[in-house]
């Protein structure tokens, strides 16, 4: 490492790196840059409307559009605000830190969280949601002068609104007055933490009071929503109602909240939670204050798997989608929908009693694939159900509760029927078994468990299912789907390094104009690794894209893949899918089966030490076509291999335009295993030409690797400083090579004596023949003690080679170890420069005699 440093500390000092400290920018005109987004508001806005909404960020001055993640959305306007009316007086508005955008949403728009992102030239932002509700939107009237902290200034709301609010400071506390009929519902649900901050968390608590403002109910949390309250009560009496809104921990720093509030229905668990895909389904809709209602549900026949619309098949995982609900009687939407759950496989209804293994003796046993569904309507509660299996038979079963926002935290186990043998036992899974890669932070997902289930013998078992803290409930529903193992990889971009303060950085594709861009693809595995090669295939990638990917074999984790656009690619934005399909050969003419798609795990509203508490999974890679940017790169491709403990220097050149003048970072993002860099490399405003150093250890593996260099406009710097108003570009991929080196060494037992010289001869082991004459040296030596001679030439034929070693009078006596043999050879033209074996020295002190001179 010692020795690579220098080595590449010379690369520095031959571009100059040492000359000038450079300021981060030089460009003769604006640049566009991918727009960042910090804030918005209002974060709630009615369907069927046309609303007006501010963003706040950096970099929003060449905004063009909003790219929606649904459909429904149209942008009328959109305007950069530049001034702002403060006390009556107009100030500046800082450039492009504000947007004011005319958003209509269509009648069909969806209900709930839906995700967009701002586009510009410089391409996409970060990923931010608005809430879309059924109800009208108004505003919170509190000012300096108005407040609505007690029950008698309470602000009045029309029933069903979504009100928008602002917890401003620690004891704030805002009530809101509705009236309602004897028996008539009032429900309130709040959205605070759902929206997504840059950090904290606006865990707010939600109370209805009466008319004489005593309390009727209070929460701060709901299975539903995690901290995101919901109540729902019957009126008592004709008469005035209050809900209050504070912040949980009275800990309130201008957390923004909308508050649907009204006589609409808030299911708060759907039973049976799911059902085969294109057929109805009749659910009880559970949660509200008058009794269950019972409604029948359409289930889609096709849903988007893979990057296609098509139907489910029994290799798939099931699919989560967004059910609207609306009262039965006055046809009033929830304002935000429910998760159930589209399988390819039927129902089963838990029939009581079956709580224990005697209660299942006469019950049928049913054939898998199946879904298992019922609700621990107690506490204590356990639920049994019986299903047949042949020997070798591997299943994954899986208990859904917390994902579908129920309170169950359930845990499931497998017997024999016949009461005998081993017992499987699950009660959490990890976030891969779900398809999704890992995140920090709180995964609700993760405590709902998954177990892999192989039968030990033909016959009949049993399936139980209990809540581990031994609660229950009316509306503690859970579905158990049970299904043959599927072969499932996935396809996510892994978070960039340095990216605490901006987890969404770089998760999109943004390729410029005649350019290209790479990022970092790895795989999850839902059950067991994929046993065999896997190749990348792009699906809806826009004309004139294209993206290069080297094949993943089973010990690879990640690989660096590089989208192209030509000069004739249209600037715009869309959504591709990527998935990963196994390699037809001619060992495996027939693969496996493989089910495969892209997954992201976006994540907000950090808090602590890295700890995010709102995960928003996606299935869709949005990509950009930008301008062209304002830098590019080429690599000299390597005409000779890098060898094991070895290094080899990259030539490359920079090709500024557009006037842009500064420096140039370089860094190779993806790295073969065992091949090591440095720090990146920063070219300066004055050069065009460097050389970026790469090292292979002694164990790197060896062949031939897909790689590539990034370049950066600016000097290196965290990412994570400043993640807006940077762009990334690819060098073209080329081929690496890792090979075996061509020599290696085994170093005798040497000393020198202090003061003194001392021949020492170094046998060498010829691996592979080269060309030519290479050049030898020892390095790696004590402090004190050098080599008379700056090298040896050696060829293919020597078979050993001698040094002349001085010692000098303050050199310090005793054993070091760590000498090693630098050889350098030229192959192809190119200088491969390797580190061989590995010797120790003895230094003696002087015995006898006049020192050397």
């Amino acid at each position: 490492d010692t020795v690579m440093r220098q080595r590449h500390d010379a690369c520095i000092h031959r571009v100059g790196i040492f000359a000038a400290i450079s300021c981060l920018l030089f460009m003769g005109k604006a640049e566009a840059h991918a727009p960042r987004l910090t804030k918005l508001t209002p974060i709630s806005v009615q369907r069927g409307t046309t609303s007006e909404i501010e963003i706040r960020g950096v970099d929003l001055q060449d905004a063009e559009d909003l790219f929606f993640y649904e459909s429904g959305f149209k942008v009328d306007s959109i305007e950069v605000v530049t001034e702002e009316v403060v006390r009556e007086k107009t100030i500046p508005v800082e450039p492009g830190t504000r947007l004011r955008v005319r958003l209509a949403v269509k009648d069909d728009a969806p209900l709930g969280a839906v995700g967009f992102r701002v586009q510009s030239p410089g391409g996409l932002s970060e990923y931010q949601r608005i809430f879309i509700s059924p109800f009208p939107v108004i505003r919170e009237t509190e000012d300096s002068n108005i407040k609505n902290d007690l029950p008698k200034v309470a602000q009045i709301v029309a029933e069903n609104s979504t009100v928008i609010g602002t917890v401003k400071e620690s004891y704030d506390v805002d009530i809101y007055r509705l009236s309602a009929k004897k028996g008539q519902r009032i429900s309130a649900e709040v959205i605070a933490a759902r929206v997504g901050v840059e950090r904290g968390l606006p865990d707010l608590h939600l109370s209805i009071l009466d008319g004489e403002s005593k309390l009727m109910t209070e929460t701060d949390d709901s299975a539903l929503f995690l901290q995101d309250p919901v109540l729902s009560i019957a009126a008592p009496s004709d008469g005035d109602y209050f809900v209050a809104v504070r912040h949980g921990l009275f800990n309130a720093n201008n957390d923004a909240y909308a508050l649907h509030l009204g006589d609409f229905v808030r299911p708060t668990a759907l039973y049976p939670a799911g059902g085969p895909a294109g057929g109805k389904l009749s659910v009880q809709v559970l949660g509200d204050p008058s009794g269950a209602q019972t409604q029948t549900l359409r289930l889609p026949k096709q849903l988007t798997i893979g990057g296609s619309t098509r139907e489910l098949s029994q290799d798939d995982l099931s699919q989560d989608i967004a059910m609207e609900m609306k009262d039965s009687k006055t046809g009033v939407f929830a304002p935000t929908p429910n998760t159930i759950r589209v399988s390819s496989f039927g129902n089963v209804l838990e029939s009581e009693p079956n709580d224990t293994p005697e209660d299942m003796a006469n019950q049928h046993a049913v054939k898998l694939p199946i879904a298992f569904n019922g609700i621990i309507n107690k506490r204590g509660d356990v639920d049994c159900f019986k299903f047949k299996a042949k020997k070798g038979e591997v299943y994954r079963i899986h208990a859904l509760a917390s994902g579908l926002g129920t309170p169950v935290d359930p845990a499931i186990w497998i017997k024999p029927a016949s009461g005998k043998g081993p017992i499987a036992r699950s009660s959490d899974s990890r976030i891969n078994n779900h398809g999704m890669p890992v995140t920090n932070g709180v995964e609700r997902e993760t405590i709902d468990p998954v177990l892999s289930f192989t039968a030990p013998a033909d016959g009949d078992y049993l399936l139980g299912i209990e809540d581990e803290r031994q609660e229950g409930g009316p509306d503690s529903v859970y579905r158990i789907e049970c299904q043959p193992q599927p072969n499932a990889v996935f396809v996510y971009i892994p978070p960039e390094p340095d990216s605490r303060y901006a987890p969404q950085s770089r998760q999109t594709i943004q390729v410029p104009k005649n350019g290209r861009y790479n990022t970092t693809l790895s795989i999850v595995n839902v059950n067991q690794p994929y046993p065999g090669e896997l190749e990348l295939v792009a699906v809806g990638l826009p004309k004139g894209v294209e993206m290069t990917a080297p094949r993943i074999t089973p010990e690879m984790t990640r690989v660096p893949v590089v989208f192209s656009a030509s000069e004739s690619a249209a600037m715009d934005s869309t959504f591709v899918e990527i998935f990963a399909r196994p390699v037809v050969t001619n060992d495996d003419p027939s693969p496996k089966s493989l089910v495969s798609g892209f997954r992201q795990h976006l994540v907000m509203n950090m808090l602590g030490n890295n700890d995010y508490y709102l995960h928003v999974p996606i299935e869709k890679l949005a990509l950009s076509v930008t301008e062209d940017a304002p830098i590019d790169i080429t690599v000299e491709e390597p005409t000779s291999a890098l060898v094991q403990n070895g290094e080899m220097a990259l030539k490359f050149k920079i090709h500024r335009r557009d006037d842009f003048e500064g420096p140039v970072t370089v860094m190779m993002e993806w790295k073969p295993n065992g091949v090591n860099t440095v720090t990146p490399l920063t070219v300066p405003a004055d050069q065009t030409e460097a050389e970026y150093l790469i090292s292979a250890a002694k164990n790197a593996t060896a062949g031939d690797y897909l790689v590539t260099l990034t370049a950066v406009n600016g000097n290196y710097e965290a990412r994570y400083r400043n993640p807006a108003s940077r762009t990334f570009v690819s060098a073209k991929p080329f081929t690496l090579n890792v090979a075996e080196p061509h020599l290696d060494a085994r170093f005798p037992k040497m000393s020198v004596e202090r003061g003194k010289t001392s021949e020492i001869v170094v046998p060498l082991n010829h691996l592979k023949a080269f060309l030519g004459v290479a050049k030898a040296s020892l390095v790696r030596l004590p402090r004190g003690v050098e080599v008379v001679e700056e090298y040896q030439e050696i060829t293919s034929e020597d078979k050993e080679v001698k040094f002349t070693l001085r010692a000098s009078n303050d050199s310090l006596v005793g054993s070091y170890r760590g000498m090693t043999l630098e050889v350098t050879v030229q192959d192809n033209g190119q200088a491969v420069r390797q580190f061989i074996g590995s010797g120790s020295l003895r230094v003696d002190a002087q015995r006898a005699g006049k020192p050397a001179s």
